[in-house]
């Protein structure tokens, strides 16, 4: 049922969705099942819990209460996590949180205390991807959708979270935006404390944050690594077989080995802040040093945190389907899984476009051409028909003139082979410019459909897997999380197009 300003779609009709996710969420739960651990007591060291609100606290959260919580054991936790991307990152990680707060929100309703994590990747040294972020343009007249802002940075193994956010990109959002510059993008302030600062204070609370690099947690998981190190081959060995079966059951594995056939477990961090890939199991005399891989950072998770959820992106859903048989090597209980929501959002004036002009909601990433198309069905039809008959009773009288002329003359023949393909290429080109004209001759009704896809799948892209969300937050505010939280599906074979 479609609210007001809101519409629900079938997850399947989400351009790129993981084949895998989908049919896990239909049911089949051969490699991921759906029940986890149960809550209980967590034998979590002072050390970590006194960084947690340290941490925390220098961010603009006060979570000394629910960590005390949380170590108690008597709280239900959930856990999810993303990269520390320049100016929070696109859409998707806001709807991420978002999931993890209506989820809070609804077991509280039912008498559950619940504790929310939300890890921060810094320690991923993927710098392109964290400097990158879109903005949609807001030229009426513009031939592209996306305004991309990036930091061009020579190859670096450095782990992101330590490094300053460059002046050349702060410049270029506030000028975009026609901000002024904010204290989280205050001169020399790190990737990792800049999106933490702005989390906090477009969030308001609700979570405790948890930095990957903090050496505390490195600590705690200093027994778990150990594990790695000595059963190396074996978890080597399990990757290898699950790939196997996740592929003979006609899915990709998630993740795949290095050209060496390994797959990557564990990295170390240098003094200067470099990642380094370990490639053989090491001593574990220094675990603050050492960084875990997309393989092991949920299995670290799982140790340390001891969540009763994980959730997580469809990538991320697919790498646990792979890493499930390393939980029994290592002696983790694994967390239960669910999906986060997925959620676009557009002007509510945009949107109107979709009852108005008759669109479902599930067309949304056609082009805005052939939404307009559906309107002017018969027309189009008739003039492909014209077009057609009218190439075929030309290259017809042409293949006459051909039978003429071969006997005489080899070389007309070839000149009216040449002809044939240029004739064909002449009408193809006519039938989309008259297909094209009649689409678009009820102007608002294009320019409507235009905007609508230009926002919600900008230049080919699904809106919340590149589109920054802080345009929406500063124009709505509280008002933008309240919708979101609202409106969100978390672990639901659906998505939500909503109205702001």
């Amino acid at each position: 049922m479609n609210e007001p300003g809101c519409f629900r779609v079938p997850l399947e009709r989400y351009p790129g969705m993981n084949r895998f996710v989908l049919d896990w969420l239909a049911g089949d739960e051969r490699f991921l099942p759906r029940k986890g651990r149960r809550s209980g007591p967590r034998p979590t060291s002072a050390a970590l819990a006194e960084a947690l609100v340290a941490s925390n606290k220098r961010w603009g959260l006060d979570v000394a209460a629910e960590v005390e919580r949380w170590t108690s054991g008597k709280t239900f936790t959930i856990v999810a996590g993303q990269q520390v991307g320049f100016a929070g990152g696109p859409l998707f990680t806001f709807v991420k949180i978002a999931s993890l707060l209506k989820m809070k929100r609804d077991n509280e309703a039912r008498g559950i205390p619940t504790t929310v994590f939300f890890w921060l990747a810094t320690e991923d040294h993927d710098y392109a991807e964290a400097a990158t972020i879109a903005l949609l343009s807001r030229d009426v007249k513009r031939q592209q959708d996306l305004i991309w802002l990036r930091d061009a940075h020579e190859d670096s193994r450095k782990v992101i979270g330590r490094l300053p956010i460059p002046e050349s990109l702060v410049e270029a959002l506030t000028s975009q935006l026609s901000i002024d510059r904010p204290k989280w993008l205050r001169p020399g302030i790190t990737f990792a404390d800049s999106f933490g600062e702005l989390i906090a204070e477009a969030f308001g609370g609700g979570f405790i944050l948890i930095d990957a690099l903090l050496p505390e947690l490195r600590r705690a998981g200093a027994p778990l690594f150990a594990k790695i190190m000595t059963r190396w081959n074996e978890l080597q060995a399990a990757l290898g077989a699950r790939s196997k079966e996740l592929q003979s059951a006609g899915y990709a594995p998630q993740i795949l080995p290095r050209d060496d056939d390994g797959y990557t477990l564990l990295y170390r961090v240098d003094a200067a802040g470099s990642r380094e890939l370990m490639q053989k199991p090491a001593s574990v005399d220094a675990p603050e040093t050492i960084s875990t891989s997309a393989i092991t950072r949920p299995i670290l998770q799982d140790f340390v945190l001891q969540p009763d959820v994980f959730v997580g992106g469809p990538a991320e859903v697919a790498y646990y389907a792979q890493i499930v048989p390393l939980h029994k090597l290592l002696d983790v209980a694994p967390s239960r899984v669910a999906l986060r929501g997925h959620v676009l959002v557009a002007p509510r004036r945009v949107l109107r476009a979709i009852p108005r002009f008759d669109i479902s909601p599930a067309d949304i990433f056609k082009s805005p051409d052939e939404l307009a198309a559906g309107g002017e069905k018969k027309g189009i039809e008739e003039i492909r028909k014209i077009a057609a008959d009218a190439e075929a009773n030309l290259k017809s009288h042409i293949e006459r003139i051909r039978e003429i002329a071969l006997p005489a003359d080899h070389a007309v023949a070839r000149s009216i082979n040449r002809s044939i393909g240029h004739i064909e290429y002449h009408f193809k080109k006519l039938t989309q410019r008259a297909i094209r004209g009649l689409v678009r001759k009820d102007k608002e009704r294009f320019l409507a459909l235009r905007e609508l896809v230009g926002t919600l799948y900008p230049d080919r892209h699904v809106q919340d897997r590149v589109v920054a969300w802080l345009p929406f937050w500063y124009e709505h505010r509280e008002g933008l999380v309240d919708r979101i939280v609202n409106e969100v599906e978390p672990d639901t074979a659906a998505f939500k197009i909503v109205g702001l």
